[in-house]
């Protein structure tokens, strides 16, 4: 047992080299952290590792056996190595006296910190070790029933673990793996790489994706704001966003909606980081956090492109970016999506979720109560709307200063009342536990919008004294 772990945790970090040096290409102007680009390199080496593997296995025949992976965790390295030394005339490799300065710098930084901010970093500590003990419980214990018995991402990679191949006969109930076959096999592949890893079929093993999703999300949300943030704000929202997998359960049951919500961060909020003047690095690590988004749900294509398309096209309209820059940000993510949206295309699956691509609008009046409830009243994530909302109707003048902050107020309203709409308004509703995962993705957008607000409020009260 101890030896499975252990191979599933050496699993994870081979993919993380591959992400890092994606990373380091998109960012040739220098505009990231070390710390933000170690944890996105794990998200990218995730996303990017289970294309290849999609591509490998159907449409070129390869089987889903350990030398496949071990070769496109290795082979996909390399060729990115090659790419940067015609770049830049010199290889990228593990540099162990950066990483241990990047830990000594954390520490002096921490070491000049007042005693109170230290006892709140230590009580948050504290706060997160119970968080994810909680976390790493649910998943070993809780297993998969009821509907989600078949509607479930982990039948997918038990079936595709199973077969050592990617089932594509339409006619069988286990096309690309079963459940609903339109669904993209990011989360799924990832999982299968673990199986293949550990050796055998255990839910716990890949049911542990999910803890390693939650700490990728917390370590890149914290990482992704700039020097200039205050301590107290980044801390107050890893506090606020570690709480998601104890109150959303979705998140740690076999479904792809906690990864989701890691590559719709990273898309919008980049988007607004290069709005902030940060650097031309976040808008094009957003474009290719988008295709990802594609590659890991169905609301990927259905709703984040259109939206981003949309976006874009503004922002070209008011010369925050030209035909270069924005060639540049599609031109790279459709060529990263490119395997999965070809064989989309192909084989003529449904864009949305389900069984088909239809929907009737239709008005959902027994949800009303129960989304009322779900939404503003119960814990913290949903009271965060409700002040989400107090916010954006007595302090638009503020939010509107700003360009960044007024792109991240309309971005999230729309996705908020879009994803919601869908509940109440069309025959997509199958059952209100989506309610509950589809407001989870938008958490850590709403938590952002929280902690900018809070700067931008509290310059303007420092600039009124």
């Amino acid at each position: 047992m101890i030896l499975a772990w252990l191979k599933i945790i050496l699993a994870i970090i081979l993919l993380w080299p591959r992400g890092y040096l994606l990373v380091y290409v998109i960012d040739r102007l220098k505009n990231f952290s070390f710390g933000f680009k170690f944890f996105v390199s794990f998200v990218f080496g995730i996303a990017a590792f289970g294309l290849d593997i999609f591509g490998a296995n159907v449409f070129g025949g390869f089987k889903l056996a350990p030398a496949l992976f071990l070769a496109s965790a290795v082979g996909q390295a390399i060729s990115l190595e090659i790419l940067i030394f015609f770049l830049e005339r010199k290889f990228v490799y593990p540099k162990p006296k950066k990483l241990v300065g990047f830990l000594k710098k954390q520490w002096q930084n921490f070491s000049l910190w007042p005693i109170w901010e230290k006892l709140i970093l230590m009580i948050l500590i504290l706060i997160l070790v119970v968080r994810l003990a909680g976390s790493i419980w649910t998943v070993v214990n809780i297993p998969t029933y009821d509907f989600d018995a078949w509607n479930n991402w982990n039948l997918r990679a038990k079936v595709i673990f199973t077969e050592s191949k990617i089932p594509l006969d339409q006619n069988s109930p286990f096309y690309l793996g079963g459940g609903i076959g339109s669904y993209p096999l990011n989360d799924t592949l990832f999982k299968v790489w673990l199986l293949t890893a550990s050796g055998s079929f255990q839910e716990s093993y890949i049911n542990f994706a999910s803890v390693i999703y939650y700490l990728l999300l917390l370590g890149i949300f914290y990482f992704s704001f700039s020097n200039k943030t205050p301590r107290l704000l980044k801390l107050l929202g890893l506090y606020l966003l570690s709480g998601l997998p104890l109150l959303y359960f979705h998140s740690h049951v076999a479904y792809a909606d906690l990864l989701f919500s890691i590559f719709l961060f990273l898309t919008v909020a980049n988007l607004f980081y290069w709005l902030a003047g940060r650097g031309n690095s976040f808008f094009y690590l957003s474009g290719i956090a988008l295709a990802f988004s594609i590659w890991t749900k169905n609301e990927g294509l259905a709703i984040i492109l259109p939206l981003i398309f949309l976006t874009t096209i503004v922002f070209l309209v008011l010369k925050k970016c030209n035909f270069k820059q924005l060639f540049f940000y599609w031109f790279w993510a459709a060529v990263t999506i490119s395997p999965w949206l070809t064989f989309r295309i192909t084989n003529r699956l449904n864009i949305l979720s389900g069984d088909s691509s239809t929907f009737k609008l239709v008005f959902n009046y027994q949800f009303i109560n129960e989304l009322i409830s779900s939404v503003f009243l119960r814990s913290h994530f949903n009271l965060l709307w409700l002040l989400v909302l107090i916010i954006i109707i007595f302090q638009i003048k503020l939010i509107w200063r700003r360009m960044s902050l007024r792109y991240l107020t309309l971005t999230l309203v729309s996705l908020f009342l879009i994803y919601n709409g869908i509940i109440l308004f069309t025959d997509k509703a199958f059952d209100l536990s989506a309610l509950a995962r589809i407001n989870m993705q938008l958490a850590p957008l709403g938590v952002l919008f929280l902690i900018f607000f809070l700067r931008q409020f509290f310059a303007k009260i420092n600039n009124n004294k």
